[in-house]
């Protein structure tokens, strides 16, 4: 789903996602809802320094006042959580490409994962440090804020919702910081792939927790959780796991060189006839040298048959794939490739397309490298065997 960038800090490019957009409107309606901010009001005026007049704040446009102030507040904080992953992160040298929000929370993009085991357990504890010190800096703040009960509740809610942002992330479970540090803690004394497979598995029993706690409390919302939950905990096994295949492996070593390409003025009549003669469904377009697009037998499917002879390849591609150069890491081409939902890459080398690297290409070595199993000394994860 589309990204939208909002600034930079620190210079972070920050990036708000589209389902955050639409979530944002409904979180502040649903705090603003007279049952959700009698609760609210109860547990300010539980640790406040002074009473807290919760009809003061049910009353007039009080309500729908503290329900968008806290909503925003909520998502500075999960910032600001995102900031201290990003910041001890950069400490220990590892790029941070982005921060983005979105409707679960953020997630702070690091272009090198770390590896070493303490690295990844100060990182991921960063950001639940962080949450605690935004809900102790709006706990304080009650001691000398002027007695206006909208503002209040709306700080001591704050307060409240980092602590329990903290808690709730330390949860042993992918994508969660307790997820990882779970993974630090394990990798002390055993490989990192397998320390993942256990986290993972760990995270998935907790998922199962959530599911049945959530139909049992009937929270449709923490049910969303948990199954972004289970399925993260898949996701970041396969990775991990993919990753450790292929160390050590470059783009050179897996991509193919010999690329059958088209022109931009080759007609679909003359694309098909490639098709059915040389057996192969896409190629990349080629212009003096350059790849400007792909076109396959999805691209073609809407050109009527009459047209087929005058409308050319360059009026039906789709766009060109990601490049990367040939000595880049095997891992990094994936994850390219998967960043954009696409099945190729193309190999550029010093301006000079080269080769390519498909889906296709990916897992026939990862076949291979399979097995090599005791050589690599790691187990293929579920869904590629």
């Amino acid at each position: 789903m589309k990204n939208f960038e909002i600034g930079r800090i620190t210079g972070i490019p920050i990036r708000l996602n589209v389902t955050l957009v639409v979530f944002l409107p409904l979180l502040a309606w649903l705090i603003s809802r007279e049952e959700q901010l009698s609760f609210y009001a109860g547990v300010v005026d539980a640790i406040a320094p002074r009473a807290v007049d919760a009809a003061a704040v049910q009353s007039g446009t009080a309500p729908v006042i503290v329900g968008v102030a806290t909503a925003l507040g909520l998502f500075v904080g999960v910032l600001l959580h995102e900031l201290g992953h990003s910041w001890t992160a950069r400490r220990y040298g590892i790029t941070i490409t982005s921060i983005t929000l979105w409707i679960f929370g953020g997630m702070a993009r690091m272009e090198d994962l770390p590896e070493d085991w303490n690295v990844e357990l100060y990182v991921a504890l960063a950001g639940p440090a962080m949450s605690v010190l935004v809900g102790a800096a709006c706990y304080a703040s009650l001691f000398v804020l002027p007695a206006q009960p909208v503002l209040v509740v709306v700080v001591g809610s704050l307060a409240v919702i980092n602590v329990t942002l903290a808690i709730f992330n330390l949860v042993p479970a992918f994508p969660m910081d307790g997820g990882r540090v779970l993974r630090a803690l394990l990798a002390r004394s055993r490989p990192y792939a397998e320390a993942t497979r256990t986290a993972a598995t760990v995270g998935k029993f907790m998922a199962v927790l959530m599911a049945i706690l959530a139909v049992l409390a009937f929270a449709p919302i923490l049910l969303l959780v948990a199954m972004f939950v289970y399925i993260a905990a898949g996701a970041e096994s396969r990775a991990t796991v993919l990753r450790e295949l292929l160390k050590g492996v470059t783009v050179r070593e897996l991509m193919s060189t010999d690329v059958r390409t088209v022109t931009p003025e080759t007609t679909v009549a003359e694309f098909l006839d490639r098709v059915l003669t040389e057996r192969t469904t896409a190629y990349p377009v080629m212009e003096r040298g350059t790849v400007t697009g792909v076109v396959t037998l999805d691209s073609i499917r809407s050109v009527p048959v009459d047209d087929r002879e005058t409308t050319t390849v360059a009026d039906v591609m789709g766009s060109s794939p990601p490049t990367v150069a040939p000595d880049a890491d095997a891992f990094d081409a994936l994850s390219a490739m998967s960043a954009t939902a696409g099945d190729r890459v193309l190999v550029v080398e010093e301006g000079r397309f080269v080769g390519q690297l498909t889906t296709d290409d990916f897992m026939t070595a990862i076949e291979v490298l399979q097995g090599l199993g005791p050589r690599r000394g790691v187990e293929l994860p579920d869904g590629y065997a």
